[in-house]
């Protein structure tokens, strides 16, 4: 069985997950694209292999699906992500999508994979976001901080992230956010934790972030402090919604 277009499976673990929060298992795989042609990529899911994607999402076998654009970061030029309530459920569909993709456009698959040669495969455990998030859902415009943290204490940077989340919640309420959530590290490479802060559009969540940022340094310094001892790399990329059929 192929699986080289989207790693689905595996297990979520809620860290501190609000009341009446989805848990949700998240999985990426970050592509390397080739530039000239990842334009190709993007008609080729958009338009071949998202009929396959919304079907099983609009039979609630999977919560949602999303392809995404690279805005502004590093090498990785495109996502492919979905979403799923359990790891059961991840890894049965997992096995269905990839057979189907593979069935039924081989041609497209090949393609797929010239253009778009290189991956890495993260899976994300949901363990907070704001209120009213749709964990399923492809944010408009967000920006995604990748943190290099210390496997003993990451707990911990669990706990402050949890003390901040009034700060961003604030600014959503104001308007200058959409949300936000944060994801554990289940497999991947070296990042263990994921930050995502949404927005209406990229600058708007540029500004917000920095509102939050300041306002942090200001009146949370040591929660801040203490959390950089933990989680004391990191690497940002912006990003913008890439499906088109929406």
């Amino acid at each position: 069985m192929r699986r080289s277009f989207l790693l689905l499976g595996l297990t979520m673990l809620a860290l501190f997950v609000p009341a009446g929060a989805q848990s949700q298992t998240l999985i990426a795989q970050y592509y390397r694209c080739d530039t000239a042609y990842e334009d190709e990529a993007d008609f080729l899911v958009n338009t071949v292999f998202s009929p396959i994607f919304s079907r099983h999402e609009s039979a609630g076998h999977i919560t949602g699906w999303g392809w995404v654009d690279h805005a502004a970061g590093g090498a990785w030029r495109r996502i492919g992500t979905i979403t799923a309530p359990d790891r059961t459920t991840a890894l049965n569909m997992w096995g269905q999508i990839s057979e189907e993709l593979q069935d039924e456009h081989p041609g497209a698959m090949h393609r797929f994979n010239e253009i778009c040669g290189s991956h890495d495969d993260y899976i994300w455990n949901l363990a907070a976001s704001s209120e009213g998030t749709d964990p399923g859902a492809t944010p408009d415009a967000w920006i995604s901080t990748y943190w290099v943290c210390n496997e003993a204490t990451e707990s911990r940077a669990d706990e402050l992230q949890a003390q901040m989340a009034s700060v961003y919640d604030k600014h959503i309420a104001a308007g200058h956010l959409s949300g936000w959530s944060w994801y554990s590290h289940e497999v991947g490479g070296r990042f263990r934790r994921l930050l995502t802060v949404s927005g209406a559009d990229l600058p708007s969540v540029l500004d917000g972030r920095e509102m939050v940022i300041n306002e942090l340094q200001s009146e949370h310094a040591d929660v801040l402090a203490e959390f950089g001892s933990i989680c004391s790399g990191h690497v940002d990329y912006l990003w913008q919604n890439g499906r088109t059929n929406e």
